[in-house]
C-alpha cells in the first residue's frame, strides 16, 4: 500500500515537473523572442494542455522502469535524459504525421524537454528526501554481506530509500554471492522466495558495471549470458570522447586564462624567482612517456627541507608508502597548499589534453617508478590516456589507497560512457568547491 502511495506521488511530481517545464520554456522563449523581433506560436495553454507529452513521457518512464526499482540518483538521473530524448523524438514524429507541426514552435518544444532534464531531477531528488522524513519513500532492507562499504551505501544513500529490517520484516534481501556457495545461495533463494520477497544480488565481479550490460537467455539450458564489454577500447567510443573533451577544452580555455593570471601572480609574489610549472615524467596511452604538466606548489630548495623534516617524522615513510603523499610535507608552499587543496595545480595539465596526450576525465597519469607497483592491471590501466581527473579524484581523493586507485581507474576504462564523464566532471566541480585533499 505504502509503495503504491509513494509511486502515485512520484508519477504525480513528475507530472508537476513537465507542466513547470512548458511554462518556463515558453515564457523563456517569448522573452527572448521579445529581443529579436518574435514571438512563440500559439498561445500558452495550447502548450500546457498538450496531453500527448506527460502520456509519453510518463510512459516512457514505466518503460525503463524507472517507478518500479530503485536507482541512484545519477543512474536514475541518465535514464530520465534517455526517455526524454526517446520522448521529443516520439513527440515530433506524432507533430508530423498529423501535420500539425507549424502550429507549435520548434524552439518551445525543444526547449521544454531540455529544462526537463534538470527540472524532474530536482523534483525526484527533494520529493524522494522528503517522503523519507514521513516514512512514505522508506523501504526495509536486509543485506547478507561481509562488505561493510556496500551495506554503508545501501542504507546511507537516502535516495535509495532503504531502512534497515531484519529477515523476516524486510522487503527486500540483498544478497552478496561474495564468499558464498551455491548451495548456500539457493538455499536462501528458496526461502527468501517462498516469503515473497524481493531478491537483489550483488554480483561476485564488481569491476564491470553490469547495468549496461546485455542479458541474453539461453531457453534450452535454461539459464543466462551476460554480456561485457570494455568500452573504451572500442575505437568508435575512443573518437566520441576524444571530439567531445578537445570541444570542452577548447571552451574552458578563455574562461581558465584570467584564472592562470591570478595563480601566476601570487606564486610569483611568494617566491620571484621561482618557475611557474612543474615538469614531470609520466606514463601515457600504451606506456608512452609524456611530460605533465602543473603548476609548482613546491619550495625551489624542496629537497633538502624534505630530509631534514623525514629525520624527524620517520613515521610519514610508511604513509608515503600505502598513499604516495605525505601528511605535512614541508616543501609545500601557501599558494602550492591552496592549489592542492582545491587541485588548482592541475590546471596546466590542459595542455596536454589539446597536445593529445591526456583527457579530461580518465585514469590517473601514473609516476614511471609506480609501473611495478600497478601490477598485472598495468595494461588495462595503459590501454586509454590518463586524465585531468577521474573516479578515484572524486571517491575519496587523498584518502584512496593505492590499490583502490588502481581498480577505480580499471573500473572507469571497462565501464566508460559520456554520462559517467559527465558526471565525474560535477563531482571534480563539487570536489574542488566544498572538499579538501590534494590530488
Amino acid at each position: 500500500m505504502k509503495n503504491n502511495a509513494s509511486r502515485f506521488v512520484l508519477v504525480s511530481f513528475d507530472i508537476l515537473a513537465i507542466y513547470v517545464s512548458i511554462v518556463l520554456a515558453y515564457f523563456l522563449s517569448a522573452w527572448i523572442g521579445t529581443s529579436f523581433g518574435f514571438t512563440p506560436v500559439g498561445g500558452f495553454v495550447q502548450y500546457t494542455d498538450k496531453l500527448i507529452v506527460y502520456i509519453l513521457v510518463i510512459i516512457s518512464f514505466f518503460g525503463l522502469r524507472i517507478y518500479k526499482y530503485r536507482h541512484d540518483f545519477w543512474e536514475e538521473t541518465y535514464l530520465v535524459i534517455k526517455s526524454l530524448v526517446l520522448s521529443l523524438f516520439m513527440l515530433l514524429s506524432v507533430l508530423a504525421l498529423s501535420k500539425s507541426v507549424d502550429d507549435y514552435s520548434s524552439i518551445v518544444i525543444v526547449a521544454s524537454f531540455v529544462i526537463m532534464a534538470f527540472v524532474i531531477p530536482i523534483f525526484k531528488f527533494i520529493l524522494k528526501k522528503k517522503l523519507s522524513v514521513f516514512g512514505m519513500w522508506n523501504k526495509k532492507a536486509s543485506v547478507i554481506s561481509g562488505n561493510s562499504e556496500i551495506v554503508s551505501e545501501i542504507f546511507g544513500n537516502k535516495y535509495l530509500g532503504y531502512v534497515k529490517g531484519s529477515h523476516k520484516n524486510s522487503d527486500v534481501i540483498f544478497m552478496d554471492t561474495a564468499g558464498s556457495t551455491k548451495e548456500h545461495i539457493e538455499e536462501k533463494l528458496s526461502s527468501f522466495v517462498h516469503q515473497k520477497k524481493e531478491i537483489i544480488f550483488i554480483p561476485l565481479l564488481n569491476s564491470f558495471n553490469y547495468a549496461n550490460a546485455g542479458i541474453i537467455e539461453i531457453f534450452n539450458a535454461r539459464t543466462n549470458m551476460i554480456v561485457l564489454e570494455n568500452s573504451l577500447l572500442k575505437e568508435k567510443n575512443v573518437f566520441i570522447k576524444k571530439i567531445a573533451e578537445i570541444f570542452l577544452a577548447i571552451l574552458l580555455l578563455p574562461l581558465l586564462l584570467p584564472v592562470f593570471g591570478i595563480i601566476i601572480y601570487f606564486m610569483k609574489k611568494e617566491e620571484p624567482k621561482g618557475s611557474i610549472f612543474f615538469k614531470q615524467n609520466r606514463m601515457g596511452k600504451d606506456g608512452k612517456v609524456f611530460v605533465c604538466y602543473k603548476f609548482r606548489s613546491m619550495r625551489e630548495d624542496g629537497d633538502i627541507l624534505l630530509q631534514e623534516y623525514l629525520k624527524e617524522h620517520p613515521e610519514e615513510v610508511a604513509n608515503y608508502s600505502i598513499y604516495h603523499k605525505y601528511d605535512n610535507d614541508p616543501r609545500i608552499t601557501k599558494i602550492g597548499d591552496i592549489m592542492r587543496r582545491t587541485s588548482l595545480d592541475e590546471l596546466p595539465q590542459i595542455i596536454n589534453v589539446l597536445k593529445g596526450e591526456m583527457s579530461l576525465i580518465g585514469p590517473r597519469p601514473y609516476m614511471l617508478n609506480e609501473k611495478e607497483k600497478i601490477g598485472s592491471k598495468i595494461d588495462m590501466v595503459l590501454a586509454v590516456k590518463p586524465g585531468i581527473s577521474g573516479l578515484w579524484q572524486v571517491s575519496g581523493r587523498s584518502d584512496v589507497d593505492f590499490h583502490s586507485r588502481v581498480e577505480m581507474d580499471v573500473y572507469y576504462t571497462r565501464n566508460w560512457n559520456l554520462w559517467l564523464d559527465f558526471v565525474i566532471l560535477l563531482k571534480t566541480i563539487k570536489t574542488v568547491l566544498f572538499r579538501d585533499g590534494a590530488s
